[in-house]
């Protein structure tokens, strides 16, 4: 906001917006510089078309325009079994040798630490033009705390790591402590295929599914195996957030169980069941048992995981969501959880990062209260992390 002009001539949405710490609790900017190899410092936005995964929606300059304080920026190391469902995929080992290399040379978790580099390289990288960064990881919370303390003009983007599926700990439980010390806030356990530690919840998004590929039957009835209850228990001992999102129904029930109140749960990018009766998607009593644990649900800007019909513009849906999560958990329990540049189609209204305003103009416009707001766009996130994050 400019120094110039005074309180009483600043719209009441751009007060609640740059005035809260807003948090994005699962994005994939890493996806962009790791797979396509984008830089993320510079300022360049995306087309009008829904779904675009060779556009930026999250780069630093888009965080910074879009009043993001901090972002979790997910990593995922792309799983065989793409391959195994849309065969002619393979053919990028010959039309794109360096990207099979990076991505299906190595193991998981040789694939995830390698994608981490990248992000820590772009981050050092990326200035603006009066020579100030624009992104920084924080690998504990001390540092997170750090950056967050820095005076608001030329403050960067807080980038913090998180991991998306548990295949990237290759089986291993002493993979999970190492990803931890580098500084990984919480693990997403379940993702597209089956690992070691879960079966995922849901079958294809339709816009994949075509020539028959991505039509993977999904076994709903398996919940975590033996591996995974040793991996959540030590996340607990650990100090690391666990993330419920894409687990089976069996899986969460589990997980709910064995955390209880001992660790605030994410559902870190999810939708409402009573909106959109997908079991990808949150019940009411799931919804209370992550509030009950302390912890946060982060709606997807997503419409296909949100309501279906909704093809284009979103806003209406993500604040229709958002009522879904608080009648349930209260609204404490709520925040954002983006998705942004994870092969999404995000709404038309609010398909990148530097239109996150919107998001808090239309909650102002549809009755929300400024306190309310504050806490869905990072307070509640940000209370998670302090609490939580041991690191």
């Amino acid at each position: 906001m400019s120094e110039d002009m005074k309180l009483d001539e600043v719209p009441a949405w751009k007060m609640v917006h740059f005035g809260a710490t807003l948090v994005d609790l699962h994005a994939h900017p890493s996806l962009q510089a790791s797979l396509f190899y984008k830089t993320l410092g510079k300022r360049i936005y995306p087309s009008a078309r829904a779904f675009d995964p060779f556009k930026v929606r999250t780069n630093f300059p888009q965080l910074r325009d879009g009043g993001v304080d901090v972002l979790l920026s997910t990593v995922y190391a792309p799983e065989k079994g793409i391959l195994t469902s849309a065969p002619p995929l393979k053919l990028l080992k010959y039309l794109m040798p360096r990207l099979w290399r990076d991505v299906y040379g190595r193991d998981y978790f040789s694939v995830v630490n390698r994608m981490m580099d990248v992000m820590e390289v772009q981050a050092e990288q990326a200035l603006n033009r009066r020579g100030e960064r624009q992104a920084q990881f924080a690998h504990s919370l001390a540092e997170l705390e750090a950056i967050l303390k820095l005076p608001e003009a030329g403050r960067p983007v807080a980038l913090v790591h998180n991991i998306e599926g548990g295949h990237a700990l290759d089986g291993k439980l002493e993979n999970l402590e190492v990803f931890f010390r580098r500084g990984v806030a919480y693990l997403t356990l379940a993702h597209f295929f089956p690992n070691e530690l879960v079966s995922p919840t849901f079958p294809w998004p339709e816009h994949l599914q075509h020539f028959n590929w991505f039509q993977d039957e999904r076994d709903l009835t398996r919940g975590l195996t033996p591996f995974g209850e040793q991996v959540v228990e030590r996340m607990i001992e650990l100090g690391m957030l666990i993330d419920i999102a894409h687990c089976t129904p069996p899986a969460r029930a589990r997980i709910y169980d064995m955390v209880g109140k001992r660790a605030p749960l994410v559902a870190s990018h999810v939708g409402a069941y009573d909106i959109n009766p997908d079991p990808y998607n949150l019940q009411d009593w799931e919804m209370k048992k992550i509030a009950e644990s302390g912890g946060v649900i982060g709606v997807i800007f997503m419409n296909y995981w949100l309501r279906p019909g909704e093809s284009k513009r979103g806003l209406n849906v993500i604040a229709q969501t958002l009522r879904a999560f608080i009648d349930a958990a209260g609204e404490d329990a709520v925040g954002l959880g983006t998705d942004f540049d994870g092969f999404t189609t995000p709404p038309s209204d609010l398909d990148n990062a530097a239109k996150m305003h919107c998001l808090t103009q239309r909650l102002l416009a549809e009755g929300f209260s400024a306190a309310q707001v504050r806490k869905i766009l990072g307070g509640n996130a940000l209370r998670v992390l302090r609490q939580g994050w041991k690191r």
